[in-house]
């Protein structure tokens, strides 16, 4: 019989929840044409702008997470440095499902922003190939 580790359920429900929300209520509204570009071109950076919501960097300091701001320059695809398979942390993707997708009630990134995959994720409408959007640090 195998056994699963509380990180391996975790993340089948994470999985669960998004095939859910990407079923669901999250897909885009009926005439809405979906692109590789978006309203946030740039994911993390685009809507993590400081105004309507705080910066990467102020979220890292508010977290208690080390200062990566001398070797970062492009956010997410730097912070894979540490946050991917195999490493001590959790990946990147974990982090940032669990952050935009936990506490619907209070979550912004579902109340303000309808938690659409697109802010962050690209999308080849040709051939279905997802990415992951990147920009130039912003703090």
């Amino acid at each position: 019989m195998k056994h699963f580790n509380g990180l391996t359920v975790f993340a089948a429900g994470i999985l669960a929840a998004l095939s859910l929300a990407l079923l669901g209520g999250f897909q885009p509204a009926a005439g809405e044409e979906v692109t590789s570009v978006g309203d946030h071109p740039e994911g993390c950076v685009s809507c993590h702008e400081g105004d309507v919501v705080e910066t990467i960097g102020a979220k890292l300091d508010e977290l208690g997470h080390p200062d990566v701001a001398d070797w970062t320059e492009t956010v997410p695809d730097d912070c894979t440095e540490c946050h991917s398979e195999g490493g001590d942390y959790l990946t990147l993707a974990e982090l940032s499902h669990i952050a935009h997708y936990r506490d619907h009630a209070g979550n912004a990134f579902l109340t303000n922003f309808g938690g659409k995959c697109l802010h962050c994720h690209s999308l080849d409408t040709e051939t279905g190939a997802v990415g992951n959007k990147s920009g130039a640090k912003n703090w």
